[in-house]
């Protein structure tokens, strides 16, 4: 009694469970509703999560696809603009457009534009290419190449042929509706589908 006025808490046995009594315990069955909806619908959940989870890893590569193609071009643009050397990391956005515009004054990249003739007996064709500057760029922004196409010697039409970097898209069949395909309960219980005839 002295150690309950203390203040300390007396422990509580656990009852004792025989194995005899384990052994000889009814078998009780029991149905749920809630409990069979959920196991029957959790199949389909489960898949909807594998899915989606599936979706995003999907989405997430693409975006780092995206990412690296993106840092691919800006350093072939930047290896381009600076004629084969790599830019100053160092260097600030204004320090660097500064730069491009004093290499453009001291050294100037030769031109690329030049006019090739082709002639091939009755045809000649005259092929005009010239370089696009920045300003032109901005400008227009699909650049054409001027071909003159001359046959007998005599010069007919100058065509103007757009030069696209686009890919063209496939075109698409459309396919005739097909019947509704009959369901896997209808299979076994032999039903026929009303065909139009």
């Amino acid at each position: 009694m002295e150690e309950e006025e203390a203040g300390q808490p007396t422990r509580v046995r656990a009852r004792h469970i025989k194995k005899r009594a384990l052994k000889n315990k009814a078998l009780s069955v029991s149905f749920d509703e809630k409990d069979l909806r959920d196991y029957v619908t959790g199949f389909h959940k489960r898949k909807k999560k594998r899915r989606k989870e599936a979706q995003q890893k999907l989405q997430e590569a693409d975006r780092r696809k995206r990412i690296l193609a993106r840092k691919k071009r800006k350093t072939e643009r930047e290896f381009a603009i600076f004629g084969g050397a790599p830019p100053d990391t160092g260097a600030g956005t204004d320090e660097c457009g500064e730069d491009y515009e004093q290499d453009e004054d001291s050294e100037p990249i030769p031109s690329v534009s030049g006019t090739t003739m082709y002639d091939d007996g009755d045809v000649k064709v005259m092929v005009t290419t010239s370089e696009i500057s920045r300003e032109e760029e901005r400008l227009s922004e699909r650049p054409e190449v001027v071909a003159s196409v001359s046959i007998g010697g005599a010069e007919k039409k100058k065509h103007n042929v757009p030069v696209s970097k686009k890919k063209s898209f496939k075109k698409v069949v459309k396919n005739r509706s097909r019947s509704k395909q009959p369901s896997k309960r209808d299979r076994k219980k032999g039903k026929k589908t009303n065909k139009k005839q």
